[in-house]
C-alpha cells in the first residue's frame, strides 16, 4: 500500500476544510519502512491512532474477533496490513448500509 492511500483512508470523509495534525515521526516512520512504510504488522498503539481509538478499544476489538490480529512474542497483539483493510472495508460498508435505511 501505498503512503498516498494509507493517508486518503485517513482523511477520506473529512470535510475539505478540516485540518489533521500527524507527528514528523510517525511520517518518516512510514516513508522509511519498506519502501511504503506500511509493508508490515501495525501495533494496537498504531491501529488505535489509525482509527482515533484507545489501544483499550482496540484490544476489544481483537479479543471480540472483529479484528484479526496475533500475539507477537506472546505478549503483544500484532495486526497484519491484510486484516487492517479487511476490518476498515467492513466499517464502511456498515456506515454505508446505515446511511441508506
Amino acid at each position: 500500500m501505498k503512503l498516498s492511500d494509507w493517508l486518503t483512508r485517513m482523511i477520506d470523509g473529512m470535510p475539505d476544510g478540516a485540518s489533521i495534525t500527524l507527528p514528523v515521526a510517525t511520517v518518516k516512520e512510514w516513508v522509511n519502512e519498506n519502501g511504503s512504510g506500511l509493508d508490515r504488522d501495525f501495533t494496537v498503539e498504531e491501529v488505535g491512532k489509525f482509527f482515533d481509538r484507545s489501544p483499550v478499544t482496540i484490544r476489544t476489538w481483537i479479543r471480540e474477533g472483529w479484528l484479526d490480529a496475533y500475539l507477537f512474542q506472546g505478549r503483544e497483539y500484532r495486526v497484519r496490513e491484510s486484516a487492517l483493510e479487511e476490518f476498515h472495508q467492513n466499517q464502511r460498508r456498515r456506515g454505508e448500509q446505515s446511511q441508506a435505511k
